[in-house]
């Protein structure tokens, strides 16, 4: 019995370390041309994958958007605010990447990484607010920035900028920050 069952993970063991992802990479003269070597995860993420996004538990209540008495209403802020506030609460990101621009940009993120998965992690794992309320929205260079105020309870108030095209769509934020870890 033990012999059957360590004949086919030999061969396993076997084939893994004999693949061509594990061979040396060739060498050649012209050294910037070369394919980049390809590195194997640790063996856990190698047989298991890698782990699951963990969300946060959604908020109490889906958050209320409203503008601040006296400020003009725009509904485009307005729109992407209830938008956002509806992905929050269903810890789902995919509804706010419609929204997002094509310049949309994160500062400090990585040049080969594509800014709408961090918001899709970010609405996933960030709190959700009680209310978001929009103080104001000045147009400046064909951007539209909306100054907001996003509501965590009582006493917490957070001031939250976000910068739209022509469109509508999100170009930046300062929702969340990046931060290597």
């Amino acid at each position: 019995m033990k012999t059957s069952l360590l004949h086919p993970l030999a061969l396993a063991a076997l084939s893994v370390l004999i693949s061509p992802v594990n061979a040396a990479a060739p060498l050649s003269e012209n050294f910037a041309a070369a394919a980049p070597p390809v590195f194997l995860a640790d063996l856990k993420s190698f047989f298991h994958g890698s782990p699951p996004l963990v969300k946060a538990p959604p908020p109490a209540a889906l958050a209320v958007v409203s503008s601040l008495a006296g400020t003009t209403p725009d509904p485009q802020v307005e729109s992407f605010m209830r938008t956002l506030a509806a992905a929050v609460m269903a810890r789902d990101g995919e509804l706010v990447v419609p929204r997002l621009s094509k310049q949309y940009a994160i500062e400090g993120m990585p040049d080969d990484a594509k800014a709408s998965d961090f918001m899709v992690q970010a609405i996933a794992k960030m709190p959700g607010p009680t209310q978001i309320v929009i103080r104001s929205v000045e147009m400046r260079d064909g951007v539209r920035i909306a100054t907001t105020d996003f509501h965590y309870g009582p006493d917490k108030v957070k001031v939250r900028t976000f910068r739209f095209d022509r469109a509508g769509n999100l170009l930046s934020c300062d929702l969340f920050s990046f931060a290597r870890v």
